[in-house]
């Protein structure tokens, strides 16, 4: 599983060795309620943990999606 293109044993691992002692269940509201602030979360993990910096991202597609 990957979370903003880390794996998510290397996102905990960053969390945890930045003392970032959130839960599952917070993380999952985050990520559905607050993109940024999760997404700064994802950047602090790959700060504390090198192995996450070295992913290679994906090219990401275009939102084809039309909200009604």
């Amino acid at each position: 599983m990957f979370i903003n293109q880390v794996n998510y044993g290397n996102f905990m691992h960053g969390l945890m060795k930045e003392n970032v002692q959130l839960n599952r269940k917070v993380l999952s509201e985050l990520s559905m309620h607050e993109p940024y602030s999760f997404k700064a979360l994802v950047d602090i993990s790959r700060d504390a943990f090198p192995g996450n910096k070295n992913i290679v991202l994906p090219p990401r597609k275009a939102n084809t999606s039309i909200d009604v």
